[in-house]
């Protein structure tokens, strides 16, 4: 059973090479289609992941980051910031080798179990192109606002179980 092979792991130095290893998978399709050299993506890559970070730093200074093991492996991360009124799901990143097994939904249910505990909505922001938003459908989360890039969810226990 996938809920007994996986784990969350608090993010140490050591781990930020795989870090990088992540987000560059999240954008390798896209960056491939440029006709760019190895280098050159792996120039920008680097620049925008170091961007991200510090955006993340500036924007959610109090998330916690964890990366997700599957099996011992290291093969995704997540960043939540735990607010009064709502739990953030900054970012969810699962290696592409790793999806479609569960691990993404396991790490999503997890989260749904803590903020039912808690009384309190899951909320995020997905791109409006991101496949993953499927999945967000399928768990329950509704969309509750959109603009030019990205759609706003929430997932809520007590609009569930008011259905």
């Amino acid at each position: 059973m996938i809920i007994k092979q996986l784990k969350l792991k608090t993010i140490s130095q050591e781990d930020i090479p795989f870090l990088f290893t992540i987000y560059a998978s999240t954008r390798k399709q896209e960056v491939d289609k440029w006709g760019w050299t190895e280098e050159q993506q792996n120039t920008f890559l680097t620049m925008q992941w170091q961007a991200q970070q510090a955006s993340y730093s500036q924007q959610f200074p109090q998330a916690s980051q964890w990366l997700i093991l599957f099996e011992n492996n290291a093969v995704g991360r997540c960043i939540i910031e735990d607010l009064q009124q709502y739990l953030h799901l900054i970012d969810l990143s699962i290696l592409p080798n790793y999806q479609g097994k569960g691990i993404g939904t396991t790490v999503l249910k997890r989260l749904q179990q803590m903020v039912t505990q808690d009384e309190k909505p899951l909320c995020l922001k997905v791109l409006r192109t991101n496949p993953a938003k499927q999945l967000y459908e399928r768990l329950g989360f509704k969309q509750i606002g959109v603009d030019e890039l990205y759609v706003e969810m929430q997932w809520n226990e007590k609009r569930e179980e008011n259905k």
